[in-house]
């Protein structure tokens, strides 16, 4: 179907006027989406109450509906003000695929003065545990939480594992904490990006989870902390942090070291007028880069060996020495050139979408798709059309598309996504390409193989960009134009000296003899990097220069004499700031680092370093 939703006028509330032409993003009138108006009755008048339009919608998003099959499916909310007076709840394992009509738009709001309501919303269906670490796809992007004047009320209490994106939202409100990351353990990594946080106590609160990515995070007016971080690794880049007394407190709990927060910072903006501490109090593990500070007494104040720094500013800091294997080698990170994801634009004009299924792609009846969707890519590029698109999956299984060779996707498709997420699987050869005949930005979204054999997405092109969000898949770079992989629980492969790869929230796992990261000739950047499995984690080799900012390395290898190192340095350059690794039931990695320059080889081990670790930075290159 081609028509897309009724625009729906804009409230007053909301700051726009009536003849104001419509913002932010729409999707296409099919049954994949679900609309909180149309479908569930929410009004976004910011008068009634569409608490339960919303739970409803929320749930049905999940599979959770009888009324959609058990299918997993995207939730448009379209602007409004949504008065709410209790916590909405995501209660299902996978999901939900929640996208506001734009960001300053659609306005979440609390009554104020509600009773017995800890948060505006909340990403799990339990306040305490306990619980497990399976819980997915909480994808929840471009929309407003409003928690009004409740003291002890948060924003959002987000738990997301493996792969889970808060993008493009803003919180306000007088409450307790903005994100609060750390209500219940066993959650992250997850990814926290381009959101801005207006009040509270705390801005957000990392803790008792595996791994945390905030990326472009505006935190306004805390009455206390901007960022606490404690038993947890947080990876952070250009974080500004605004009239707040306290910028970032990396806290150790219980004086246990091994549990102290660990901060990979990489770019951050401390502004205050009166504070009179500091911008940054350490008393765990901080690695950071390029902060600025004004208006605090000092920019760092540590009780570590790297010590306190005076002033206001911060070039490059350990809390402690760095690591090395060769007397040689900088203690220092790479500091590769960062690029920011390219914006892809979100097409919306009806005609331009196609529905694979529509083409012939059936999932779950166990025939290989590959001709259908091949005919979907070749038909959108026909008829001028910009995004491809997979109905949600979901129920019992078979419930996956598959594909057995490389599917090119031709000019002017831009974007291949899942209405809520499509499960492809790969027999043989299943690919995605994007080549010189692909678009100059292809970007791919919410496909998964969840537990099968994922297929891969290849860059092939000498210049055109590859953008990969939340997607469980292959990543490999065969050619020379840019990559960019976020909030992805993927392997990554550069296969081609000069490939440039930028990845935040990166999630591999599994065992590898080769390394499930691998860098043969390319510039890797990472933002935040969670894995856990036996064998090698990143090899790099042929020149090839790998960064790692902010690394939770949870150890399970079931033989403690195992000599696979976590990392793999030939001939090439590798940093990682921030590390930490440790395990519970199994074994820590025997072999940290295995590095060979020229006829030289040489291994730091758990005998000299220990089985639990947490590094401020380890370097390897001349």
């Amino acid at each position: 179907m081609n028509s897309f939703s009724p625009v729906i006028a804009l409230v007053a509330s909301v700051g726009f006027s009536a003849a104001e032409p419509p913002t932010g993003m729409r999707f296409p009138d099919d049954p994949a989406v679900l609309d909180a108006k149309r479908h569930f009755g929410a009004t976004g008048d910011g008068k009634a109450d569409d608490t339960d339009a919303l739970q409803r919608a929320i749930d049905a998003s999940c599979g959770m509906d009888p009324a959609h099959r058990g299918k997993s499916n995207a939730l448009f909310v379209p602007d409004g003000v949504y008065r709410v007076t209790r916590s909405l709840v995501v209660k299902s394992a996978l999901g939900p695929w929640l996208y506001g009509q734009s960001r300053d738009g659609v306005v979440l709001k609390l009554d104020d003065g509600v009773k017995d309501v800890t948060a505006v919303l909340r990403t799990h269906p339990s306040e305490k545990g306990p619980t497990s670490a399976d819980w997915f796809m909480r994808n929840l992007r471009h929309f407003t939480i409003d928690a009004g004047n409740n003291p002890d009320t948060d924003g959002i209490r987000y738990y997301a594992t493996n792969s889970g994106c808060l993008k493009d939202v803003r919180i306000r409100g007088r409450g307790k904490i903005g994100i609060n990351a750390g209500f219940l353990d066993q959650s992250g990594p997850n990814l926290v990006q381009d959101v801005e946080i207006d009040g509270f106590e705390t801005g957000v609160l990392s803790q008792w989870i595996w791994g945390q990515t905030l990326s472009r995070v505006t935190i306004r007016n805390a009455r206390k902390t901007g960022v606490v971080v404690s038993a947890n690794v947080a990876a952070i880049e250009d974080l500004k942090v605004e009239n707040t007394p306290l910028g970032i407190d990396i806290q150790m709990p219980n004086n246990w070291a091994h549990w102290s927060g660990v901060v990979a910072l990489q770019g951050a903006s401390f502004q205050a007028t009166s504070a009179g501490g500091p911008a940054i109090l350490n008393r765990g593990v901080l690695y950071a880069r390029d902060v600025t500070s004004h208006g605090y007494r000092q920019v760092l104040a540590s009780d570590s060996a790297g010590g306190s720094v005076e002033g206001g500013e911060i070039g490059e800091y350990t809390s402690a020495p760095g690591r090395r294997l060769f007397e040689g080698t900088p203690l220092r990170s790479l500091g590769l050139p960062v690029k920011r994801e390219p914006v892809v634009p979100w097409e919306n004009e009806p005609g331009k979408w196609l529905c694979a299924d529509d083409c012939g792609a059936v999932a779950g009846d166990g025939i290989d798709d590959s001709d259908a969707v091949q005919s979907a890519m070749d038909r959108a590029a026909a008829e001028g059309k910009t995004t491809v698109y997979f109905r949600g999956c979901g129920g019992g299984d078979p419930n996956w598309f598959t594909l057995s060779r490389p599917i090119r996707v031709p000019a002017p498709v831009r974007l291949v996504t899942g209405l809520g997420w499509a499960r492809i699987l790969s027999e043989k050869n299943g690919a995605f390409v994007v080549d010189d005949g692909s678009a100059p930005r292809v970007k791919f979204q919410n496909i998964d193989s969840f537990g099968g054999p994922a297929i891969t997405i290849i860059n092939a092109s000498a210049s055109n960009a590859l953008v990969v969000e939340s997607c469980g898949v292959n990543v490999v770079g065969d050619g020379a134009g840019d990559m960019f992989v976020t909030d992805c629980p993927a392997p990554l492969h550069l296969k081609k000296s000069g490939q440039k790869c930028w990845a935040r929230q990166l999630d591999p796992e599994g065992a590898s003899d080769k390394g499930l990261v691998r860098n043969e000739g390319g510039d890797l950047w990472c933002l935040g990097v969670k894995h856990e499995g036996r064998g090698i984690r990143f090899w790099t080799e042929s020149g090839g220069r790998t960064e790692i900012v902010g690394l939770f390395n949870y150890g399970g290898t079931t033989e403690e004499m195992d000599p696979r190192p976590s990392f793999v340095i030939e001939d090439a350059s590798f940093s990682v700031a921030g590390l930490r690794e440790i395990a519970f039931d199994q074994h820590t990695a025997l072999n940290k680092v295995r590095e060979r320059r020229g006829d030289q080889t040489r291994t730091l081990d758990k005998h000299t370093e220990g089985g639990w670790i947490a590094w401020p930075l380890f370097s390897g290159f001349k």
